[in-house]
């Protein structure tokens, strides 16, 4: 489920780093000899390399090891390691390779270009192979030649992860985040997804709550909605419930027969007719209700919330006149409200605007929820985000208005 973004060549990348300046010759012909190869080290390489084009790579490894045992100085010793690394994958003796990279790895006779290209070669290939220790080595290595390179952070916090500490997968997944915002990378989903395996498999509601909100921020979807809602509306009061299943609907994710069973009372109660009526046909439309058991009593609830439509719509014109009189704006946003249930956005937004610009207002966060809504409909989406700006900071609603602020952004 969880794999590196990182991709290399394996062959490629060891041809290239084996025979990069590296000579190979039955006879030194510099003026100090200490960086080349002895003539009957070089012999048995070319020896090597001939039996390598010829796709004999077995015979290769062991013309090398045959090198290796007439080594006389250490450059010998390191040109011979050099060459098994190669011959060795292309043998298919992985292990083997690994083995010989490491003899070299910190060798005076390889160069700092060179030395890091194999400590990336080697995370990498540690990783594919499974060794998460080894991984987490040389990725740190890595590291500290780069700070800040994501492919890197990623490795290893891949391997603390399968190595089941979450506490450093954590860390390093956050620092993976930052450094590709900072860098101008993009985000992966997998960032996320092993801080939410890490967070789930602590039984931290708190901590599957933070990942949803950053996975629906970055990465929205009607399933990571649906599992950032059904956390946030845990344990919350009737009108902040209400709120979240107006999310809820609005992002499809009102899904069983209790759900709208519960949004339409709701509903009902803070006197929305419109709204629970609304729920209640989409919830036939969809088939949910229509194949439950007690569709028959979906069927008297959804006949009574259109009744009480009926003549919530009719007094609609009284209403709007007598909130115009009122000294406060509460009458007007509970007018905007119900405008907004019945599919009028513009009128909506006038008697919101209208109420709130009276003042007086006891819930002032509602209001703005309300209001942004009403403007989401209208397809003011920077008006939208203001308003729920402005709610983002109440004591009870502002969870509500941060979440509105996230779909907002999303139109």
């Amino acid at each position: 489920m969880f794999k590196s973004s990182w991709k290399t060549t394996y062959l490629a990348v060891v041809v290239a780093l084996t025979f990069a300046g590296v000579a190979v010759a039955p006879r030194a012909t510099a003026a100090s000899e200490a960086n080349h190869v002895s003539n009957a080290v070089g012999t048995r390489l070319q020896e090597a390399v001939k039996l390598a084009n010829e796709k004999k790579f077995a015979e290769a490894v062991a013309k090398v090891k045959e090198a290796q045992a007439q080594a006389k100085t250490p450059f010998d010793t390191f040109t011979t390691q050099q060459f098994l690394v190669t011959f060795a994958s292309q043998s298919g003796d992985s292990a083997g390779a690994l083995r010989a990279l490491e003899q070299i790895i910190d060798s005076q006779y390889l160069d700092e270009g060179a030395r890091f290209k194999y400590v990336k070669f080697m995370t990498a290939f540690y990783y594919q192979t499974k060794s998460y220790a080894k991984t987490i080595e040389f990725g740190q290595r890595w590291l500290k030649s780069t700070p800040g390179d994501v492919d890197a952070i990623v490795l290893v916090g891949q391997s603390y992860f399968l190595q089941k500490d979450c506490k450093n997968a954590i860390k390093y997944m956050d620092q993976a985040i930052d450094a590709s915002e900072h860098s101008g990378k993009p985000l992966k989903e997998n960032y996320y997804k092993i801080k939410l395996q890490c967070v789930t498999d602590a039984g931290s509601a708190a901590g599957q709550l933070e990942v949803f909100q950053q996975l629906v921020e970055h990465f929205p979807s009607r399933e990571y909605w649906n599992q950032l809602l059904i956390l946030s509306r845990r344990d919350v009061p009737d009108r902040v419930l209400l709120q979240m299943y107006r999310l809820m609907y609005d992002t499809d994710n009102v899904n069983t027969p209790a759900e709208y069973m519960e949004m339409a009372q709701l509903a009902i109660e803070f006197g929305y007719p419109g709204e629970a009526q609304n729920v209640l046909e989409r919830g036939f439309s969809t088939k949910v209700l229509e194949n439950d058991k007690d569709v028959d009593r979906f069927r008297r609830l959804l006949d009574g919330a259109k009744k009480e439509a009926d003549g919530d719509k009719r007094s609609l014109p009284l209403l709007d006149k007598e909130s115009r009189n009122a000294k406060t704006g509460d009458a007007d946003v509970k007018l905007g409200f119900a405008y907004l249930t019945y599919g009028d956005s513009a009128k909506a937004i006038e008697a919101m605007e209208r109420g709130i610009g009276k003042g007086g207002v006891k819930n002032m966060a509602e209001a703005k929820i309300f209001l942004g809504m009403a403007y989401m409909k209208a397809k003011r989406t920077d008006d939208a985000k203001k308003a729920f700006r402005e709610g983002k900071d109440d004591q009870i609603l502002g969870k509500v208005a941060k979440l509105w602020l996230l779909r907002a952004g999303q139109s």
